[in-house]
């Protein structure tokens, strides 16, 4: 009989042959044990499925389900001790490098959510920290770069802007972002009296929320903009920049991205923008449905936007996760604003602020409008440039 007061029972021989009902149990003791604040059957666990797998054995689906319950559980209870024994333990079983490098990002974003910055700062950025933990460089960097989104006290902490630093010195893409949040970035600020269900998160939902008024083109405005003739540019190279943020809905799943650009030899003023939006020839709006609904927005709204659809998981495959998520979100940003491949991010968030956003409801046939739907246009630096940017993905 299984005494459910003494977990120490579990082990991986055990688990390998486990139903789903032991299986459950078991993950229900990991999470009891970790929120006593008692670690080391836990850890003896996690480091016994470990063994076994690369002992070269098979490794049973409980074993992979047993160690991501270790690791939720560790990675939301704060403390050292918890945070010790989850860098004794991989993020992945495999040996697949793809699932293994995805993994430790995933993992780097519970650690930042759920652990202080200061006990990270130690034991994993710390002179000499490196030697107690079992994760690559990779995890290390993401997790950096995670902290940015949940702390805003990143360069307060020596050893994270000394590796910071390290980064740069190798050319890792992460390197490209600051260690402090840029002010196109401020709706990721947590307000000072924000409760705990705040987030920046914008949810996936098929019933998007604009946060500007919707727009329409009056009889004056045509009249004023006849004259106006945008020309299609688009290609297909900053095409794949603008789609940065969704390119994991087409790639792992089956999302279609449609990213344009038109161009005019006369200044579009941003009050008239309606009336010449409505004339672009959108493929998600083809000839003969209703016009787009437009709204006015704003550049840290469709920052949140992007961001989101970058980090959030399609409807097949995993999303980017904060660190990447934030990379691919400013690569579209730069991208729509029609920046130079290799202009500095701080002189792209100049020019996002210097665009006029806008936002668009995904209501033509051409979204699934399911859970996973955006569409954005931007009138760019100049007011002669337009870049629209609309994505949608289905199970």
């Amino acid at each position: 009989m299984i005494n459910k007061e003494a977990p120490g029972h579990a082990t991986a021989a055990t688990l390998a042959t486990a139903d789903a009902a032991y299986t459950m149990f078991v993950g229900t003791a990991i999470d009891r044990e970790v929120s006593a604040g008692r670690f080391a059957w836990v850890g003896g666990l996690g480091e016994e499925i470990t063994a076994w797998a690369t002992a070269g054995k098979d490794v049973p689906s409980q074993h992979g389900q047993i160690l991501d319950r270790i690791l939720r559980a560790l990675s939301a209870h704060a403390g050292r001790d918890s945070l010790r024994t989850l860098l004794r333990l991989p993020a992945y079983l495999g040996t697949a490098a793809s699932d293994r490098l995805r993994a430790e990002r995933r993992l780097a974003t519970l650690v930042a959510h759920g652990h202080r910055i200061e006990d990270i700062a130690e034991l994993v950025f710390a002179e000499g920290a490196g030697s107690g933990s079992v994760h690559s460089r990779e995890f290390a960097a993401c997790l950096l770069h995670e902290l940015v989104l949940t702390s805003g006290r990143v360069e307060e902490y020596p050893a994270l802007c000394s590796f910071a630093g390290e980064l740069v010195d190798e050319g890792h893409p992460l390197a490209a972002l600051p260690l402090s949040l840029l002010p196109t970035e401020r709706g990721l600020r947590r307000p000072p009296n924000a409760d705990n269900t705040w987030t920046w998160f914008v949810p996936p939902t098929p019933l998007a929320v604009f946060d500007g008024p919707e727009l329409h083109a009056s009889p004056s405005m045509r009249r004023r903009t006849a004259d106006i003739d945008m020309t299609e540019i688009s290609v297909d190279a900053l095409a794949e920049v603008m789609g940065a943020a969704v390119q994991h809905w087409r790639s792992a799943s089956n999302g279609m991205v449609a990213a344009q650009e038109f161009w005019s030899p006369d200044p579009v003023a941003p009050d008239d923008f309606a009336a010449v939006f409505e004339r672009l020839p959108l493929a998600p709006w083809p000839e003969g449905e209703s016009t787009a609904q437009l709204y006015a927005s704003t550049s840290h709204s469709v920052l949140r936007v992007l961001l989101s659809a970058a980090k959030r998981s399609p409807a097949y495959g995993s999303g980017l996760y904060g660190a990447y998520g934030r990379l691919a979100a400013w690569r579209s940003l730069r991208g729509l604003t029609g920046a130079p491949a290799d202009t500095p991010l701080t002189r792209v968030a100049e020019l996002v602020e210097q665009t006029e956003w806008f936002r668009i409801a995904t209501t033509s046939d051409w979204f699934h409008e399911v859970a996973w739907d955006l569409a954005v246009a931007a009138l760019r630096p100049g007011r002669r440039e337009i870049a629209v940017l609309a994505a949608t993905d289905t199970d």
